[in-house]
């Protein structure tokens, strides 16, 4: 039905897990150890490639994470199929056009002159 199930689900969801809160780590200590939060600053930062590419791992991270936690949720609770399938497409163009905003955010950063 969504491509992952069982054993595969779950070590996707614990290393998305593991990917999310290390980038969070390490983006909380980027932004306190380094000068006056300002948007020139925060452009600035985030037009660098490695951080644009860390960002973008986050995203399909963060992605895939709740995708499967929705998704176990809604098999487990929704029972008729039509329902089901509605709400899991309603959830995945959510998520989907959630994911392609924040990467259009992130890559498409100008840096301020």
């Amino acid at each position: 039905m969504s491509g992952f199930s069982g054993m595969q689900a779950w070590l996707l969801q614990r290393f998305s897990a593991i990917y999310i809160v290390l980038f969070a780590i390490i983006l909380t200590m980027i932004l306190w150890g380094g000068e006056e939060l300002s948007y020139p600053t925060w452009v600035a930062l985030f037009a660098q490639p490695w951080l644009q590419v860390m960002s973008s791992l986050f995203v399909v991270a963060l992605l895939f994470h709740a995708w499967i936690g929705l998704r176990d949720v809604i098999l487990d609770y929704i029972k008729p199929v039509g329902i089901k399938m509605l709400v899991m497409s309603a959830i995945v163009f959510m998520l989907l056009a959630s994911g392609f905003w924040l990467l259009r955010a992130l890559l498409l950063v100008e840096v301020i002159s």
